[in-house]
């Protein structure tokens, strides 16, 4: 009867005298074809039939993958099939199981699923209206019904449902496996529609602002929006400067034109007129072709000039040209050139201050300086944080195929208390960092940390330059101009950020607020080198 059973290559027996008495008494024989079926993939373990019901000894020890698995729960009131459903399951996906209706939504309350797999009859309610009631509580997830009976008003329901599958009993695992399988995948194409949906180009009204501030900059934006009047947008590093110069344009008439953007601050001096304005084949060395600058390139639509206050004197003034009669030449060319284009200009620095340094024209201030939208920093607009985080939240797990349902209490309040030197900028950052490394369905701490181990003190900044640099800073103020002071505290502070950091400029520039290029050309103002960092020797 063995060979019959289990054809050659099975590595197995059974216990025939055992099987005959569960079969007379009254064991139904299609289960066991099912629990044939489904043993049969199996192939590497000893398998037995006895009064117990259906036990898979494996002869080795089972080796789950590393790393992410797809979570997987199994409801049936027959425990010897969840025991073989989970065994056969558990290489590839991370299975829970349940016998009971109560037990499941509990599993499902305490943590995400991505696929339940359920029988239609069970003793304790019906599979079909469990189904419906976690679909309404528990979209995200699929769903699969199992069933020995061929019902075709219970087939009618589930599709009506929309659940994502249907198995008729006895069934193998490899139909099991293939059901999930397709589960996953179609999951898999409707978040990434959902996350290209998400990625066109958001407006004025897709931003949320529940700060009074924040409300009525974006209220002047829409204001503005649809003329052609120049806009300077200014605020610290992070805020969100260029996203608001984008949906300006995508709420304005040049929607449907280019938007173009040129970042000042990491274009070299002597090659910032070329990006801007184009060159001409043999204009000057390596010039080997005519060029098309970002002016050209926007042609109909909008520019941005992103760090507009790191430009050179020079070439603000060759800027101001432009912007009096729009019109322009290519570097080594003699034909002028008009452009239609919409300027905006943001900056993170002060430029009316910059001008009384003599460090930013004034005509060009004025000229930029029509409509000018201050964004402010995180901390001062604390009622849009939560905001912030649903939306990051909800548009990382799209991304990165995880169900995240929110941030435990714990993380918001995390949230709440810090300060946030890096604005919306690092916010973004950790969240995505958050959802990244999130195992179950709720963010349970955030880390805040700069030095990435120790907890971060949401209460206070990180990166302070002390009691000492603030004493020796206020020992400086004596006798000195405003300008010069400036710029001691500012080296002192490099100098304390480059020594903790090691030389490290990524880090430096993360905890200083600032990109790596301005960072460079700070380091360079003020003499300092990252290589007499690198060893962490203190200067």
């Amino acid at each position: 009867m063995s060979r019959t059973l289990f054809p050659m290559g099975f590595r197995g027996h059974i216990y025939i005298g055992q099987w005959m008495m569960l079969f007379f008494a009254g064991f139904k024989f299609r289960e066991f074809t099912a629990c044939v079926n489904i043993l049969f993939l199996k192939g590497n373990g000893f398998c037995r039939i006895d009064g117990g019901g259906f036990s898979v000894d494996a002869k080795k020890k089972t080796q789950h993958l590393p790393g992410w698995r797809p979570s997987v729960l199994v409801l049936d009131d027959e425990w010897t099939t969840l025991e073989v459903i989970k065994s056969s399951l558990v290489n590839q996906f991370a299975v829970e199981i349940a016998s009971r209706a109560d037990h499941a939504v509990s599993l499902m309350e305490a943590r995400h699923f991505d696929v339940v797999l359920t029988d239609v009859r069970m003793p304790d309610c019906d599979g079909l209206s469990l189904v419906k009631d976690l679909k309404s509580r528990f979209p995200e997830t699929q769903y699969i019904l199992m069933t020995a009976f061929s019902d075709i008003e219970d087939t009618i329901s589930a599709i009506r449902l929309g659940v994502a599958d249907y198995l008729r009993k006895p069934f193998t695992m490899g139909e099991v496996q293939h059901a999930l399988n397709r589960c996953l995948e179609r999951r898999r194409l409707r978040r990434e529609v959902a996350s290209l949906r998400a990625g066109k180009g958001i407006t004025l009204s897709d931003i949320l602002a529940r700060d009074q501030v924040m409300a009525r900059l974006r209220d002047l934006a829409e204001t503005v929006a649809p003329t052609d009047v120049t806009v300077l947008i200014s605020g610290e590093t992070g805020t969100g400067k260029s996203v608001l110069a984008k949906a300006i344009h995508n709420t304005s008439p040049r929607c449907d034109r280019p938007f173009t953007e040129i970042n000042c601050a990491a274009i070299p001096e002597p090659l910032i007129e070329s990006e801007l304005f184009g060159h001409e084949k043999g204009a000057f060395t390596g010039a080997v072709a005519r060029k098309i600058g970002r002016v050209e390139a926007a042609e109909g639509g909008t520019l941005l000039l992103d760090e507009v206050g790191e430009m050179s004197l020079d070439m603000q003034a060759k800027l101001l040209r432009f912007l009096q009669e729009f019109t322009f030449e290519r570097v080594g060319g003699t034909k002028k050139l008009s452009a239609d284009v919409r300027v905006i200009a943001a900056t993170n620095r002060n430029l009316r201050q910059a001008v009384q340094e003599g460090r930013f024209r004034e005509d060009l201030y004025y000229r930029l300086h029509v409509i000018e939208l201050y964004l402010p920093p995180l901390r001062d607009r604390r009622s849009d944080i939560s905001t912030l985080a649903e939306t990051f939240m909800q548009r990382f797990g799209i991304k990165y195929d995880k169900q995240v349902r929110g941030l435990s209490a714990f993380a918001r309040k995390q949230m709440m208390e810090y300060h946030w030197p890096g604005n919306v900028r690092e916010m973004e950052h950790s969240l995505e960092r958050a959802v990244i490394l999130c195992q179950g369905s709720v963010v349970e701490k955030l880390d805040l940390s700069h030095h990435g181990t120790a907890e971060a003190d949401p209460a206070a900044p990180q990166d302070s330059p002390g009691p000492a640099m603030t004493e020796m800073a206020t020992t400086q103020a004596v006798d000195v101009d405003l300008t010069e002071y400036i710029d001691s505290c500012e080296k002192s502070y490099l100098e304390s950020l480059l020594d903790r950091y090691a030389g490290r400029i990524g880090q430096v520039a993360k905890a200083a607020g600032v990109n790596p290029k301005t960072l460079y050309l700070k380091m360079n103002r003020h003499g300092l080198r990252k290589e007499d960092y690198r060893q962490g020797r203190s200067r």
